[in-house]
């Protein structure tokens, strides 16, 4: 459940009827992580999809279930309705839970990239690699900064268009990938995510499993990139 909790604090929402009736709600345009937080939740609920006008924006996919208790456990975090501009980082989650709870909101509104560019100045090419979290709070990124000072050392926050990310590169994200994912069954994170990081682990910790694939690159061409954030 803390991963749903953590999803729900990054793509989510929380809402009271008129009638008093509390609600949560995911949104998604991966149909996928909604069918799965669907199977969480053991629900048969049917999934919404609101279709984009717009050919450059996907469809996005809501599930919306009546639980008084869930909510409650976000109101215990400090998750409510309206949450976006003044989230914080919930300090009560048990260590045990930790992982899942930022694995569910980098799952929410988080991404991960990997990339080449040619270095003039060394005439070769090199490799980025980069994991972040999106959010339109500030205090909430400096609350998940000092929490993943357990498996981080570095890591940075910066302003971004529609709010902050807080940016990891290379190393630190090699551990973010084993301290999120480790020992989790595949129920419990979003594979588009998932698959870059093990592109990434391949790359700097063993052989890529299909060689030359990740690297054909001329001088010609500036970037070639997997990027996997949030949509």
């Amino acid at each position: 459940m803390a991963y749903v909790l953590g999803f729900i604090a990054a793509d989510g929402y929380v809402w009271k009827s008129e009638r008093g009736a509390k609600y949560i709600g995911v949104t998604s345009t991966d149909l996928e992580i909604v069918e799965k937080i669907r199977n969480i939740f053991e629900s048969n609920h049917k999934i919404g999809c609101r279709v984009s006008n717009n050919p450059k924006w996907k469809n996005r996919y809501i599930l919306q279930i009546g639980s008084k208790e869930i909510v409650e456990d976000l109101a215990k975090l400090g998750i409510f309705q309206n949450k976006s501009l003044n989230i914080k980082f919930p300090s009560n989650i048990p260590d045990r839970f930790l992982k899942h709870f930022i694995r569910g909101y980098f799952d929410g509104d988080g991404g991960v990239f990997l990339g080449q560019y040619w270095r003039k100045d060394r005439e070769k090419l090199s490799w980025v690699f980069q994991v972040y979290f999106i959010s339109g709070s500030r205090i909430f990124l400096e609350g998940l900064h000092r929490a993943l000072k357990i498996c981080t050392s570095k890591g940075f926050i910066s302003n971004k268009q529609r709010g902050y990310a807080l940016v990891f590169s290379h190393r630190d994200g090699l551990a973010l990938f084993r301290f999120m994912y480790n020992n989790v069954p595949e129920e419990l994170f979003l594979k588009r995510k998932h698959s870059v990081f093990i592109k990434a682990n391949q790359l700097f910790n063993g052989p890529v499993e299909k060689p030359g694939v990740l690297v054909s690159l001329s001088r010609r061409k500036s970037w070639v990139q997997i990027p996997s954030g949030p949509h």
